[in-house]
This record gives structure tokens, C-alpha cells and sequence, in this order.
């Protein structure tokens, strides 16, 4: 919290008032603000809220700034989230330079080569990312959402979202969140409803996964509230099929049949929907290809082999299970295609096998999830990284069909490849 502190004492000194002063002008003794001022105590929301009403000075740019970098694993996401709700802050927040063109073009160049670079096995180029935030994301926040600055936070919101998935990919929780946040305000203040909505479905997703689901469920439903009249065919497949998985996982099955239906329709929608390249703004390409990341982020899935504390696969599975047993008329529009082409070098044929095998093993279909494992490993008989990973995870998620014999003899060649010592717990190692 240093740059918070300090930046308040940059306040109160060019409004020429002493600690002494602001003792006087506030509730708070002079060591206690002393300590608030140099990050020897962390400054909190109330803090900023004093000091703003003692120099008679707005200081949104500081709160907003204070929730990005407070945000904990612990944190109610949603409640981090609340202020999307209301128009974007447009007050002037002192001369600060904006971005020069070529920062901007910069800028992009690295999300683009991020974006192509995230899900690799390999290191992901996240200290990149990273370095351009700590030096840049305060500069964002310094800037005016009626300045004209709509460039600048697009990329930043792009940057931004990419941290919080690879922050998400290597288990930085905290981390995740906290730029998760930083994305979803950057995109708000450029008045970009659809991105800020597909940042949100990125968080909705990692908060399933990480076995917050009513939280996930919230987020998908503000999503859903800020992107109600602009949302793309493609943004309500994924906010829908969201909240499905939201309801699916918290047992709530008939919402979960209802939101099933909204999805399959969602789906449809897509399927006929054309939109010429030429058309989409700025803000829907970025939106685009934030969508693409959080389908991949799903297909794939993060670094980590087992256990996920999201525990999907057995929670949706109980409620895919009811809902075949109880409406097959449901079930059987329940899965579509994906309506977008992902990019081949990412979900290979392997993974997208694997991907299968995992939602018929949900559905209770262990011979057809055998079938789809055997085609997995004759595309890549030498798995490695987070093929080898998702292998893992079949191998545990598939205990309950032990005794079938096509996914016992699956289970005995993943546990030979992927290095089940005794089929007990393990780590895959990464090269």
C-alpha cells in the first residue's frame, strides 16, 4: 500500500496542510497517519474516504486503486466488482500525460503476443505482462474515463485479463483476482460493456474452478446486467453456459435445466448469426478474443493435474446425471458444438479428445470416454505438460468405472504414461 500512502501525502501537501492539520480535520492521530502515509499501516477504503472529505478533493482514483491492490483470495469478488454498476468516473484527475501512439501500439503488440503464447506448456510470457502492468497500471488509473483515453484502457483491460488467466494457470489466486479486477475497471471506464462482460465471464470461470461457485454464479449474473443490450450471440452462449455451470455445481438442478435451455438457444442464435469483420468495433475484437481464452481456459484447463478444488467434474456431474434421468429431452440439447474454430495449436486433437472423454465420464458413459481416451493417446502416445495433466485427471475422475473393463485398461496405460507410481498420488513434472 506504499503508492496509495504516498499518493495521499502527495494530497495533503499541495493542499499545504500538516499532519497536525489533518489530525485535526479527521478522526486519526498524527503517528497513525504518519504510518497510513508511508505503508508502515495499510491504508483501507475509510482512510481514502477522510482524506477526501478533509481536503475537500475527490480521490475515486485512489479507492479504485486501493480495491485493485486489496483484493485477496479471500476478498467477495462481487463486492470488488459492485462499482461496474454505476457510470464510469469522469472527473479530471489532476494533468496526467496520456499514453503516446506508440506506447499504445506497443501495448497491443505484447497482448496479441501474449494472447498466442498464454497456454503454452512452456514458460508463459507472464513476466512480461506483469512488468508492462507494475510500471503502466497506475498511469491507467491516474487517467480520466471522460478523457478520451478508450485506447489505452482496452489494452490495459487486455493485459490485465491476460495476468489474472496466467496468474490463474500457475494457482496465484490472489494474484488472479486481483487483476481480474483491474481488467474488468479498465474496460468499464472505456465504456466497453461487451469486453468488460467477457472479462467477467474469465472470472466467473476461475471462481468455479477454484470451488467458489456462488460467487461465480453472481459475477456471470453482472455480466450478464451490464452486457443485457450489446452482449454478442457469442458472449450469451458463455455467460449462459456459465450460470448452468454455476447452477449445476451448487445442485440447484432446476435452475440449472432452465439455464440449459437458455444456452441451447444462446447456441442456436450464434450458429445463424453473421457479422462482417468489418463491422465489429475495437472493443468486440479484444472481447473476441477474450471469449476464445476463456473456452481454452476451459478445454485445457490450468497447469496443476489433481486435485482441482473447483471439484467440476463430480458436482456437474451429479446434476448432467439428474438431468438425463429426469428430462433426456433437456439432456439431448444440452451439449452443442463450439460455435467458435479454436486455434489448432492449443487445443490439438489430443486435448480435444480428452475433453470428451471427460464430459462422458460426467454423463455416466464410461465405454464411449474409453473410446475418445484410446483416440487421445494414438494422436499423442508420449503425453507431456498439460496434456498429461488432463490425462490425470480422467485417470482420478474415472475411479467410479474402475471395474469397466475398457476404462480399466485405459486407466493402466495412463498410469504408466503419466507416472501413476502404484496409482496412487503423484506430479507430473513439467519440462
Amino acid at each position: 500500500m506504499t503508492e496509495v500512502g504516498s499518493a495521499l501525502r502527495a494530497a495533503r501537501t499541495a493542499a499545504g496542510i500538516s499532519l497536525q492539520g489533518m489530525s485535526a480535520r479527521t478522526n486519526y492521530s498524527k503517528p497513525y497517519l504518519g504510518q497510513l502515509e508511508t505503508g508502515a499501516r495499510m491504508v483501507r477504503a475509510e482512510h481514502v474516504a477522510a482524506y477526501a472529505s478533509a481536503l475537500h478533493t475527490p480521490l475515486d482514483h485512489l479507492r479504485d486503486r486501493l480495491t485493485v491492490e486489496s483484493v485477496n483470495e479471500l476478498d467477495d469478488l462481487p463486492t470488488q466488482l459492485s462499482s461496474l454498476l454505476l457510470p464510469p468516473v469522469a472527473q479530471p484527475r489532476g494533468d496526467h500525460p496520456a499514453f503516446a501512439a506508440t506506447e499504445l501500439a506497443d501495448a497491443e503488440q505484447l497482448a496479441s503476443w501474449a494472447r498466442a503464447r498464454q497456454w503454452d506448456d512452456g514458460p508463459a510470457p507472464r513476466r512480461a505482462v506483469l512488468a508492462w502492468l507494475s510500471v503502466n497500471l497506475p498511469r491507467l488509473q491516474q487517467l480520466s474515463a471522460a478523457g478520451g483515453h478508450g485506447r489505452a484502457f482496452r489494452a490495459g483491460a487486455e493485459l490485465a485479463d491476460i495476468a489474472a488467466a496466467m496468474s490463474w494457470d500457475v494457482e496465484d489466486v490472489a494474484a488472479g483476482r486481483r487483476y481480474s479486477v483491474a481488467a474488468a475497471r479498465l474496460s468499464h471506464a472505456a465504456g466497453e460493456e461487451v469486453l468488460t462482460a467477457a472479462i467477467l465471464a474469465e472470472a466467473s470461470w476461475q471462481l468455479l474452478d477454484s470451488g467458489r461457485p456462488a460467487e461465480g454464479l453472481e459475477v456471470a449474473q453482472l455480466a450478464q446486467y451490464l452486457a443485457r443490450r450489446s452482449a454478442t450471440p457469442a458472449l450469451r452462449v458463455a455467460l449462459a453456459e456459465l450460470e448452468a455451470y454455476a447452477h449445476g455445481i451448487l445442485g440447484e438442478h432446476a435452475a440449472f435445466q432452465r439455464a440449459i435451455v437458455v444456452a441451447a438457444e444462446c447456441r442456436g442464435e450464434a450458429a445463424t448469426s453473421r457479422v462482417e469483420a468489418g463491422e465489429i468495433a475495437a472493443g468486440d475484437r479484444v472481447a473476441d478474443r477474450t471469449l476464445t481464452a476463456v473456452t481454452l481456459s476451459m478445454l485445457l484447463g490450468p497447469r496443476r493435474d489433481w486435485p482441482g478444488p473447483g471439484q467440476q467434474s463430480r458436482l456437474l456431474g451429479k446434476s448432467y446425471r439428474h438431468l438425463i434421468a429426469t428430462r433426456p429431452d433437456l439432456a439431448r440439447i444440452a451439449f452443442g458444438d463450439l460455435d467458435a474454430p479454436l486455434p489448432p495449436e492449443f487445443l490439438t486433437p489430443a486435448m480435444a479428445a480428452i475433453s470428451s472423454a471427460r464430459l462422458h465420464l460426467m454423463i455416466g458413459e464410461p465405454e464411449q470416454a474409453a473410446t475418445q481416451v484410446g483416440q487421445a493417446l494414438s494422436f499423442d502416445n508420449r503425453p507431456s505438460g498439460r496434456t498429461a495433466a488432463r490425462l490425470s485427471d480422467f485417470w482420478h475422475e474415472s475411479a467410479e468405472f474402475a471395474a469397466v473393463p475398457a476404462v480399466g485398461e485405459m486407466r493402466a496405460v495412463i498410469g504408466e504414461l503419466v507416472g501413476h507410481p502404484g496409482f496412487g498420488p503423484h506430479a507430473v513434472i513439467w519440462p
